[in-house]
């Protein structure tokens, strides 16, 4: 099957966001393993802390690498089913092989860098402890790794900072990305079929959108609702258009597979408006990050009016503003829509 342009860029900038993410991981495994070889060295006195240091860092080295690239290139490459299994057969499946890896960084570790005091590798404490703390390590590592995934992207890290844990005021570009005929589709299917085609339209879509840097806000729905940050270094908004269109490409590519599985395939509308919005934490049993004010309501709106339209892609006035039209791409004036409770028409536009 031949890609189409915006999924292949689409592609090539993950595959350049997952080698930058192996690179990062493996630089802070072998800095953290040099320290943590030269300290042991110091305190067992069995070797120069500049020996330790070398050891450390070349089983640093193995593990991180190892590991990293399980993590990336394996549990969350393109063609996996791992990361679709139970959490607990995941769990059991990537203790086994953190395990396996941290014991056998060590043994290579040890063997190529050998020091004459040192127990080697074998059924002894030094064994015992590496494989308790890899067990430990595991644990803990993955236990993080869901719950981000549980949260979203970045979220987990703004609850433990406490980024928003007073509301703030943020510049946003809003992405709808709304499944035509779904009601039909579940009526047509059932219910059980369809919430699992409806998992795999949101995975399919999933890849674009992390290609281009959204931040998935939350699933309504058959609506996913994403969002690009307009104010901050490193998170160009304009790719916001560009994940429409690859994610148009990617469900297009996948119709066959989409008919033979399920009888049906898919087929969506994207959306896109920009304002200020308030973000903040909401809740105290279950708790999220939230987004509110008059820019989402909008979006809400414009989607909504919309639907009997024959554009796949409609953006404001506000979001062209925001975010410039990617090379390629123009915009068509749709002219200006009276949206219900908005005392001004909002222009909007056809994106292709």
């Amino acid at each position: 099957m031949m890609i189409r342009p915006a999924r292949r860029a689409s592609q090539a900038n993950i595959r350049r966001s997952r080698l930058r993410i192996w690179a990062i991981m493996l630089t802070i495994a072998i800095v953290a393993g040099a320290v943590y070889g030269a300290s042991i060295a110091t305190i067992l006195g069995a070797a120069p802390a500049w020996f330790g240091a070398v050891r450390g860092a070349f089983t640093g080295l193995v593990i991180g690498g190892l590991i990293g690239g399980f993590e990336i290139f394996i549990v969350n490459g393109e063609r996996t089913h791992l990361r679709h299994l139970p959490f607990a057969k995941l769990l059991l499946v990537k203790e086994v092989v953190y395990v396996s890896i941290i014991l056998g960084g060590e043994w290579l570790g040890s063997t190529v860098f050998l020091i004459e005091e040192s127990p080697g590798f074998g059924f002894n404490t030094v064994t015992a402890v590496t494989f308790a703390f890899s067990l430990l390590f595991a644990l803990i590592v993955n236990f993080l790794i869901e719950v981000s995934l549980l949260l979203g992207p970045g979220v987990l890290g703004n609850f433990l900072r406490g980024y928003y844990h007073r509301p703030r005021r943020e510049d946003r570009l809003l992405v709808f990305f709304d499944m035509r005929n779904s009601t039909a589709i579940a009526e047509r299917i059932g219910d059980l079929a369809f919430h699992n085609l409806l998992n795999r339209f949101f995975s399919d879509l999933t890849e674009p959108v992390l290609a281009w840097r959204g931040s998935i806000h939350k699933y309504v729905g058959d609506e996913m609702i994403v969002t690009w940050p307009l104010d901050q270094p490193g998170r160009d908004p304009s790719g916001a258009y560009k994940a429409a269109m690859a994610a148009r490409e990617r469900i297009a590519d996948a119709a066959e597979s989409y008919l033979r599985e399920f009888g049906v395939a898919p087929d969506f509308r994207t959306v896109l408006h920009a304002g200020t919005v308030v973000v903040g934490e909401m809740g105290a049993v279950k708790r999220e990050i939230g987004l509110l004010g008059d820019t989402i309501n909008t979006t809400a709106k414009i989607e909504a009016a919309t639907k009997p339209l024959d554009h796949p892609v409609i953006a404001s006035n506000e979001a062209l503003t925001a975010a410039r039209l990617p090379e390629g791409l123009q915009a068509v004036s749709l002219g200006p829509y009276q949206l219900p409770g908005k005392s001004n028409p909002i222009e909007l536009h056809s994106i292709s």
